[in-house]
């Protein structure tokens, strides 16, 4: 029996209150433009549909959330799992691409490696960082995965990858992994870039 592959749709992930860098990530420009235009911009070249998902409506009222698709979290969940509720309750026969804001090192190729090596019988196809851990973050999640999400609470999404049914890739470039938390993260990832764009290599 021929399996059904399910239409991939991208989702933002911008709700995060970004407390410990002391500003809301999705207006953080790495790129020329803010965080959150350049990951959608990324995942409409991947994806047949892209949405945003923000923690409220007062949080959209913000310069780079005007004239795109929101979707508010799912009430009752918190953490990144709210917003993937509220991809799912949108669309739940839909897989969904999901990228962080304050992922800025995420390109072209880290989306196409996933998708080339998408399991759509699996949960979902995500990468592990250098040290084993789980990246939910930066993951294709299939339907299947909304069964696994409990109706309330904080549940982690890091641990539905860590249960069987999963498919874990190692990430050609660890790097793409990097999210930045805190303002150390900000100036590596900025001193970074500036490098790169002076002609080197991390390769």
């Amino acid at each position: 029996m021929k399996t059904i592959v399910p239409p991939l749709f991208g989702l933002v992930l911008a709700g995060g209150r970004g407390s410990r860098l002391g500003r809301d990530k999705a207006s953080l420009d790495y790129h020329g433009v803010p965080q959150l235009r350049w990951a959608l911009n990324l995942l409409a070249r991947h994806c047949e549909r892209v949405l945003v998902s923000a923690r409220d409506v007062t949080q959209t009222a913000a310069a780079p959330f005007s004239g795109v698709q929101m979707l508010t979290d799912a009430p009752g969940v918190t953490g990144p799992a709210a917003g993937l509720a509220a991809a799912f309750r949108f669309a739940p026969d839909a897989a969904w691409l999901l990228v962080a804001v304050d992922m800025p090192l995420v390109e072209d190729a880290t989306l196409a490696t996933l998708i080339s090596n998408r399991d759509p019988e699996a949960v979902a196809t995500a990468y592990r960082h250098v040290d084993g851990t789980p990246e939910p973050l930066c993951a294709i999640w299939e339907p299947a995965a909304a069964d696994r999400l409990p109706a309330q609470g904080a549940p982690s999404l890091r641990r539905l990858l860590d249960a069987p049914g999963a498919r874990l890739l190692v990430p050609a470039e660890p790097l793409w992994l990097k999210s930045v938390n805190t303002e150390s993260d900000d100036r590596a990832v900025r001193a970074l870039l500036e490098w790169r764009r002076a002609g080197h290599s991390t390769g």
